[in-house]
Formats: C-alpha cells, sequence, structure tokens
C-alpha cells in the first residue's frame, strides 16, 4: 500500500474538501482525486462519499481512517525508540530504584570512563516497576538490584558483585539505639520487620531455627520518608542495606553482626552487547568480583 495515498487521504478526511487538501499539499485536485482512486482501487471499498455539497466519510472510511492515525501513531513512535536504540550502541545504561542510594555506579562510574572514554554513562532512576519494564523492553543494559526471584525472572540473569550485611534500624530513643554493634543475641523480644524477605534469603529461617522469640514481620511496599520515620515510634527495628543506613536520620542505624551476606549486582538480558560486558568487566576488576560464568557478549 503508497505510504503517500494513505497520507493524502488522512489530510483529504482532516479538511473535508478535495480543494482544500490539494491546497495543503501543493497538489492539483485532480491529482488528488487520482491518489485518492488509486487507493479506493487498491482496498476494494469506498472512503468518500461525494455529492454537489462536498465530500464525506463512509462507514468504512471512517474505520479505515481511525485505523491508519493508530498504525502511524504507533510507527512514529516504533521509529523514536529504535533510533534511541541505535543511538545506545556506544552508551550503557545502568538503572537504580528511584529515591534509594545507588551502590555500584557511583563506585564504577569513575574506572569504566578511564578505560572506556567514549562510552557516554547514562544512570538511570525509576520506580522498580518501570525499571524492568524498561531493561526487558531494551532501553536500559542492567539494572543494580539484588539477588531474589525477580532478577532471575522471565530470562533474566543476575551477577553478583558485592556482598554486604544489613543494619539495624530504630527509633533514637530505642533501648538498643546507644549500641555500636548488635548481635543476634541483642534481638531477643524485639519486633524486628524485614522489607521482603526475598531480598535476605535464608535470614528469617536462620532467625526462627536460633532465637524464637525475634518477632519478624515483612513490610512488603515502600512509602514515604515521613511515614517511614513516624513509624518507628511503635518500637520495631527495620534492618536495612548498610549502604542505604544513612538515608534514614534521624533514626539510627547500627551494624548487625551476622554471618549472613546478600549480594547486590547487575540484573540484564543474554545476549548482552559489548558494551556492557566491558562495563561487567571494569566492576570485576574494581570490586575484586571472582569471575564466576560472565556473560557471552553479543557482537556490536
Amino acid at each position: 500500500m503508497n505510504t503517500r495515498h494513505i497520507d493524502t487521504f488522512i489530510t483529504v478526511a482532516g479538511y473535508a474538501s478535495i480543494n482544500a487538501a490539494a491546497e495543503a499539499l501543493f497538489l492539483s485536485p485532480p491529482a488528488l482525486q487520482q491518489q485518492l482512486n488509486r487507493l479506493e482501487d487498491e482496498i476494494g471499498f469506498r472512503l468518500f462519499d461525494r455529492s454537489p455539497g462536498g465530500i464525506h466519510l463512509t462507514q468504512a472510511g471512517s474505520a479505515f481512517l481511525d485505523g491508519m492515525q493508530k498504525i502511524r501513531a504507533s510507527t512514529e513512535q516504533l521509529i523514536a525508540r529504535c533510533q534511541g536504540l541505535d543511538s545506545m550502541r556506544n552508551c550503557i545504561r545502568i538503572g537504580a530504584i528511584e529515591g534509594l542510594k545507588p551502590d555500584l555506579f557511583p563506585r564504577l562510574s569513575e574506572p569504566f570512563y578511564r578505560k572506556y572514554p567514549n562510552v557516554v554513562q547514562k544512570p538511570v532512576m525509576e520506580s522498580e516497576e518501570q525499571l524492568f519494564a524498561d531493561l526487558d523492553a531494551g532501553m536500559l543494559d542492567a539494572v543494580e538490584y539484588y539477588d531474589c526471584p525477580k532478577a532471575h525472572a522471565m530470562g533474566r540473569s543476575f551477577l553478583p558483585l558485592i556482598f554486604e550485611g544489613r543494619d539495624c534500624l530504630m527509633a533514637p530513643g530505642h533501648p538498643l539505639a546507644n549500641r555500636k554493634e548488635l548481635t543476634p543475641e541483642d534481638l531477643r523480644g524485639q519486633h524486628i520487620i524485614v522489607f521482603r524477605f526475598d531480598r535476605v534469603p535464608g535470614f528469617r529461617e536462620y532467625m526462627e531455627a536460633n532465637y524464637p522469640d525475634v518477632k519478624l514481620s515483612e513490610e512488603a511496599k515502600i512509602v514515604d520518608f515521613y511515614t517511614i520515620v513516624r513509624s518507628f515510634e511503635d518500637g520495631h527495628i527495620s534492618l536495612v542495606p548498610s549502604h542505604l543506613a544513612q538515608l534514614f536520620a534521624p533514626l539510627r542505624a547500627i551494624p548487625l553482626r551476622l554471618d549472613l551476606k546478600w549480594s547486590v549486582g547487575l540484573v540484564y538480558r543474554e545476549p548482552c552487547s559489548a558494551t556492557l560486558k566491558a562495563f561487567i568487566e571494569v566492576a570485576q576488576q574494581v570490586l575484586g568480583t571472582d569471575r564466576q560464568n560472565p556473560p557471552a557478549a553479543q557482537n556490536p
């Protein structure tokens, strides 16, 4: 189907006039009418009813106009997206959860720039849901995240880069708030709220087996900062990744001495680009991570 004829049809429908549309398109009315006739011959139905009073869309023509406008809008969006993807061939886009302090990218940006100064680095802060939608759509190269089922879902791969413990977050007036370090023994009789048990695998089982008098519960959603701070008035303790503890001042964050550690790394999709593979190699060098099962690179 000739796209020029489609554009002509949409213009005529907008003006509801052959003469006005012809003037807008810098065509003669007979030349424009010829394009419409050819389009109608090709699709097999009339688009307009013609009368001495002007032209009007037929019922089929109205449905055809609606569909063609949607197709053209979708095509423009697709072209814009593909142009964006093409521009990212010399770009690395690493996502992190909006509102939380990223831990990996600040450590890796400068070393990566020293080795690959011509690659543009684009950190992206978005909601967790949007990050994974963009990753799956190819709009992000990788997402900084935790080793949990979501990181491995829908064909995603996870590469651990650092292992960190947890801090105990509590109100300044909590009886344990002046301690420099805490152990699970110190938490006996306390109420511990964990943001999603799947991000600290093994913690619940360890505590229930060894410290059954510690009350454990889960908070599965992120709320605003002031709600978080006020919620500690009931005396509970929360576990937070150590690198996020300072975000919650004036609450007190005290390191928890525990044998368990949890990994933070990059979620990506195979096959990864050569640029992402280079970023991962720099990350492993800087962070000292063992190179176990590195992802296969796709030729740029």
